[in-house]
């Protein structure tokens, strides 16, 4: 017992303590995943073992690497950019109005009625948006798909994916992608779950199939009360607004402007007189894309090309929140602008900004109208002015004398006091007008006399506004006399509050009130004007005046209610006062040129003269900065420092020779070499200092990164270069950067134009680089689409058809030639489009730079189920030339034959056309080449060949020539925008012949020799074979020839025919009825039989799979009681 005791303690494994922690350290240690920390505790494990392998991994690791890389390009996004443009894309009947007017309801709280062209809104601190609404007319489509930032696409998710759909995502591939949505909608149509789920995955894979880059995809599950859900539309709207967008190349390149607002500013005059004539329209947007010029061409795709008369830049109407402090916008800073349909509330112009008011606020001021606004209106309403209506009138002092007219009383020279008088009255306004300004009050002062600080009550739509100047740089009319100091100072003065929050006891105040607190405000003013950013070209050079101004049609109007008329008194008076500069003294004696004193004085006015110091070339030269250039440097390659040449001294230029000037001057010259030699230094460590860390930080960085580098800094550059200016001054150098809110004058647009006007369809200006407006031959390469099928049958396109073509920002209508380029590069013209691949079209049409996009439609008229879209394919090349060349083949026929020589007739028809083609080749139908010798004389057209081979009279000779086609010079505009609205989705331009011949019941001519004839040899009746009787005696026995005698007389002819009796042909007629009965029951059995043994097939096949079922659980279970198979030792 005592033996199998054993009395030491088992060990036990530590769980806590020291101890333990130590292992499991170690433990961790091994067990790690970090592969760097292995890699240094065990190198051998790490090493490479095939090089092979390695270059394999190393090169797959990059090419994964570099599969996300991009080439950089320069950051040109302003600091305050555009709205982006979000469409709404899909089929009729399918939800957009409703999604367009719940998305604007998500961001702004509003809910608008009716929606009618753009709405911009706020969506965001940082971003705009502006909604968009497409329909189904293919020319709405390509406009948009062009200007187009994000597409949501709407689907049925009912009736699945539509034809419109497939369209618009064939425009995007040619005009450029933009960022794709899809959202389905009538989802609650679905009554089974599994089906909807199908239907989803099936319509998430068929869009990702066609977009390359497929968003994520929305589903819209029901309808409520007229509206999609709440919180479905916020995930939508959320997903719109963090969405980054990037424009293509051709946006950044043709900068253009997506019209929200138009207003026709023709003159009323010459509207009456002819109502047809052509207008001058101004039209408002926002600048896209890049920075428009005033100078070049612009195209409004649907109307023409067209040179701006003038920009202006505007007031945004929908601006950013300046403050960013909250997360989340309040409802001040959810603002809508949307002028098409009505919202909005402040409408900008050149020099005037529109107020919308209340229905309440308008009656109010309706039943309070005050009689300065009564004597306001009935001023509107005059159509003469004042001095007109006093010239015109007449005074008759005594009975039967002539009356007397304005002026012929007056002499000249009271003409003249009278003047003077008037002017120091004028004086006196003005001197009233600036004391009323200083009074710096936030709103305008109703009594004032000043014509440009009277609102004006404008009513458009049962709706008042008010229209409120204001004195800055884009007011036309701010009178020549007033300083800069006070156009900023008006600009303080003229506020304008809600107009919800203004009362009559605060506007009227007393004559007395407006001493209060004198000091305190002049102190704040002081501060503001401190504070504000006041431009230095404005206080130094003042407004440009010129003759052909923006602001000289507007000179004669004041808000559009009061006409100036000018005297012609007045003018002249101004033109005598100002014909001579009185501040110049004017020497009318001659001088006498000969003295030698008087020339001396004009000595040094020529360049042989003594000249100033500064403007002296030897002094310029000598103290030009050439020592920043040759001064102390050190080479940074070898080390060496190289000293630099020591300036001149300057010499007085008033040549005096003080002892104490010269000192104070070198004493100068010396701290001026400290200055340029510390300068110097500077500049050398800040090179030494780029140098080295250019060189220093580039080692570890990638060509990719170096070009991202570049590129980030030149869009640094871009942003901080003309950042400081004044707009005004900054438009000039750069033009007008995207973002600004654009007022452009356009005239001699159609009055179809105006009249036709349908906000639906989009107004865009899309600028043309230098040389696009002109014509010329385009060469395109192209495809027809492979869905366009009529009938489940493909379509071709034919040369010189007329066809509908997208190009940039045109829509136009051309003929164009289809062709293909042989291997020896021959253009040879081709009737047809080729099915399933490419070829290349060439047609007259305005000149677009290469590689962009075309797309072809054959009607723009029809609205139908085919798939519209006839061709796709992009530019090649620009030529002003073309050589296209259809071949042509020539048939004669032999006359006579001589050996190697022939004659050949009916290829020519006069020698003329023979010698042009002496030398060509010619080659027979069976194969025998020759050549064109000499023409004969008679018959006129015949001449003389020569083939390597003897011809017979039966050939056929060929003569293959190439005749040039000429491409058609007709190109026509897609004017979609001067059409009624009822009648814009039916433009209709040039008919192709098939569309002329079917409307008119007419047949295709056709030519007999094109005809199809059957060939019908002639049958050759060949002579026996005769062999002789020597031969045949020679021949085996197998093929001697038999010799068959002819039978007098066919012994089945020979027979009598039998006729039967009536009863024998009963019999036989019933036998064969017994014949046909055992047959089909013959034929029943066998069916029967068949059916039986298939039966017995199928029962037995049943048996054999249960059979066969047992065996296989037997062998399991007996598997499973076989013994495991022990391991070999």
């Amino acid at each position: 017992m005592a033996d199998t005791d054993d009395p030491r303690k088992p060990h036990r494994k530590a769980h806590s303590g020291r101890k333990a922690e130590k292992k499991d350290a170690k433990k961790k240690k091994f067990l790690d995943n970090d592969v760097q920390a292995a890699r240094l505790r065990n190198p051998k494990a790490f090493a490479i073992q095939s090089a092979t392998k390695a270059e394999r991994q190393f090169r797959r690791t990059q090419d994964i690497k570099s599969k996300g890389f991009h080439v950089p390009t320069v950051d040109r996004t302003p600091a305050r950019p555009p709205p982006a443009v979000v469409a709404l894309i899909g089929p009729p009947k399918v939800g957009k109005t409703t999604l367009l007017k719940c998305l604007v309801r998500n961001f702004t709280r509003q809910k608008l009625t009716s929606i009618n062209g753009p709405v911009t809104l706020i969506s965001g601190k940082k971003k705009r948006i502006t909604f968009i609404e497409c329909n189904n007319d293919i020319n709405n489509m390509i406009d948009i798909a062009k200007i187009a930032d994000l597409a949501l696409l709407l689907i049925d998710a009912n009736s699945g994916l539509e034809m419109e759909t497939f369209e618009f995502l064939n425009i995007c591939h040619v005009h450029g992608m933009p960022r794709m949505m899809s959202v389905l909608t009538h989802l609650d149509l679905f009554k089974n779950k599994k089906t909807l789920q199908r239907q989803k995955v099936f319509l998430r894979k068929r869009i990702a199939v066609e977009i390359p880059r497929c968003e994520k995809m929305f589903y819209l599950s029901g309808v409520l009360y007229g509206e999609y859900l709440k919180n479905e539309t916020h995930n939508l709207g959320r997903f719109i607004s963090v969405i980054k967008y990037e424009p293509s190349s051709w946006k950044k390149s043709h900068p253009y402007v997506f019209v929200d607002r138009i207003e026709d500013v023709t003159d009323p005059e010459s509207l009456s007189k002819d109502p047809d004539c052509n207008r001058t329209v101004c039209l408002y947007g926002y600048a896209r894309g890049g920075a428009l010029k005033k100078d070049s061409y612009y195209h409004i795709p649907g109307c023409g090309d067209y040179l701006i008369k003038n920009i202006h830049f505007l007031p945004d109407p929908c601006p950013l929140p300046d403050k960013q402090k909250k997360r989340s916008l309040n409802e001040k800073e959810r603002l809508i602008y949307a002028p098409m349909s009505g919202v909005g509330g402040i409408v900008y112009d050149k020099d005037a900004v529109y107020i919308e008011m209340k229905e309440n606020q308008v009656q109010q001021k309706d039943e309070d109208e005050k009689p300065s606004d009564k004597l306001l209106r009935s001023i509107a309403s005059v159509h003469h002015p004042i001095d007109e209506k006093i010239k015109a009138a007449s005074f008759q002092m005594f009975p039967g004398e002539e009356p007397l007219v304005d002026g012929d009383a007056l002499s000249s020279d009271e003409e003249d006091n009278q003047n003077k008088d008037e002017e120091e009255e004028g004086d006196e306004e003005v001197d009233n007008e600036n004391w009323e300004d200083d009074d710096k009050w936030e709103i305008e002062d109703e009594d004032s006399s000043d014509e440009e600080s009277e609102p004006e009550m404008k009513k458009e739509n049962g709706v008042k506004k008010r229209k409120v100047t204001f004195a800055d740089g884009l007011n036309g009319n701010v009178s020549d006399g007033s300083d800069d100091e006070n156009d900023t100072t008006a600009k303080k003065k003229r506020k304008i509050e809600a107009g919800d929050n203004l009362k009559e006891d605060d506007i009227e105040m007393g004559q007395a009130k407006w001493k209060e607190n004198l000091m305190q405000r002049a102190a704040d003013d002081f501060y503001e004007r401190q504070k504000e950013s006041c431009s230095l070209q404005k206080l130094v050079y003042g407004q440009k005046q010129t003759a052909d101004s923006e602001d000289s049609d507007s000179g004669d109007e004041l808000g559009g209610l009061f006409y100036l008329a000018k005297h012609e008194k007045e003018k002249k008076q101004a033109q005598g006062d100002n014909a001579l500069d009185c501040t110049k003294f004017i020497n009318r004696v001659p001088r006498d040129w000969s003295d030698e004193n008087v020339r001396r004085m004009i000595k040094d006015c020529f360049v042989t003269g003594q000249w100033h110091d500064k403007d002296d070339a030897e002094h310029l030269l000598n103290d030009d900065n050439d020592d920043e250039l040759y001064g102390d440097f050190e080479d940074l390659e070898t080390g060496v420092v190289h000293q630099g040449r020591k300036t001149k001294p300057e010499s007085d230029s008033d040549g005096e020779s003080d002892d104490e000037e010269k000192g104070e001057k070198k004493d100068s010259k010396e701290n001026k070499e400290k200055r340029l030699q510390e300068k110097r230094m500077e500049k050398k460590k800040k090179l030494k200092e780029q140098f080295n860390q250019m060189f220093d930080d580039s080692e570890g960085r990638s060509y990719h990164e170096d070009l991202k580098m570049e590129a980030d800094a030149q869009g640094e550059l871009n942003k901080t270069e003309f950042e400081g200016l004044d707009d005004e001054l900054r438009v000039q150098f750069e033009g007008y950067r995207p973002g600004l809110y654009l007022r452009l004058e356009v005239e001699n647009m159609p009055c179809e134009f105006i009249r036709n006007h349908d906000p639906s369809y989009p107004i865009i200006l899309g600028s043309l680089l230098k040389g696009e407006e002109k014509m010329g031959y385009l060469q395109a390469n192209i495809k027809c689409h492979r869905f366009y099928r009529k009938n489940n049958k493909n379509l071709i396109l034919k040369s010189r058809d007329p066809l509908i073509i997208s190009l940039g920002w045109r829509r136009i209508q051309t003929a164009p030639i289809y062709y293909t380029v042989d291997h020896n590069m021959r253009c040879r013209y081709l009737k047809y489009t080729p099915e399933h691949r490419h070829c290349m079209a060439a047609f007259w049409g305005p000149i677009t730079q290469q590689k962009s996009g075309v797309l072809g439609v054959q009607k723009v008229h029809e609205i139908s189920d085919h798939f519209r879209i006839a061709a796709v394919g992009s530019i090649t090349e620009v030529n002003q030339v073309t050589q296209i060349m259809k071949k042509l083949k020539l048939i004669g026929y032999p006359r006579e034959i001589f050996r190697k020589t022939a004659f050949i007739k009916d290829m020519f028809h006069s020698p003329l056309e023979v010698a042009k083609y002496e030398g060509a080749a010619i080659k027979t139908v069976s194969g025998i080449k020759g050549e064109i010798k000499k023409a004969q004389r008679t018959p006129a057209g015949d001449f003389r060949a020569t083939f390597e081979d003897k011809i017979l009279m039966s050939d056929i000779i060929n003569l293959r020539t190439w005749v040039a086609v000429q491409v058609p010079q007709f190109c026509i505009n897609v004017t979609s925008l001067l059409m009624p609205p009822e009648e814009k989705s039916h433009w209709q331009g040039s008919k192709t012949t098939g569309q002329l011949r079917f409307e008119q019941g007419l047949k295709a001519p056709v030519v007999a020799d094109s005809n199809y004839t059957p060939i019908e040899r002639k049958f050759k009746q060949f002579a026996p074979l005769v062999v002789p009787k020597n031969l045949q005696k020679a021949l085996p026995f197998k093929d001697k020839i038999v010799h068959k005698r002819d039978k007098k007389s066919d012994p089945e002819a020979e027979r009598v025919a039998v006729i039967k009796e009536p009863k024998e042909r009963e019999i036989a007629k019933f036998m064969s009825m017994l014949k046909t009965v055992d047959k089909m029951k013959i034929k029943k059995e066998n069916r029967a039989m068949w059916m039986r043994a298939r039966a017995h097939h199928k029962e037995k096949r049943k048996d054999e799979a249960v059979h066969q079922q047992k065996i296989r659980e037997m062998k399991k279970r007996i598997m499973r009681r076989r013994p495991a198979k022990t391991p070999d030792m």
